[in-house]
């Protein structure tokens, strides 16, 4: 739980500072493991995703699913109108998807 917490901290000033970060999980996902490892974003892809528990990075599912809570409980985290839309619309093909 204490590290669902940190990775929340971090989630949260990272949408507070980046408005790109609120649009995109990949953008916040870089912003969030340049907060845990300086740098991190300099590696090769194949060291962070291997490696991400060594690393000490989180989860790129966490960091989604936190996103998702703050953003529902603080509307000034949001997303623009426009990404908030894609991401309805997302949701709605992958809901159509399961239904299969």
């Amino acid at each position: 739980m204490k590290n669902l917490k940190t990775i929340e901290e971090k989630v949260r000033a990272v949408l507070e500072q980046d408005e790109d970060a609120r649009n995109d999980d990949m953008t916040l996902y870089l912003r969030v493991c340049n907060a845990y490892v300086k740098g991190a974003g300099t590696l090769p892809l194949e060291t962070i995703m291997l490696q991400y528990r060594l690393l000490c990075l989180p989860n790129f599912e966490s960091v989604g699913r936190t996103r998702r809570k703050l953003q529902a409980e603080c509307p000034e985290l949001l997303g623009s109108l426009e990404a908030r839309k894609c991401r309805s619309a997302q949701e709605n093909a992958y809901r159509q998807y399961a239904k299969e």
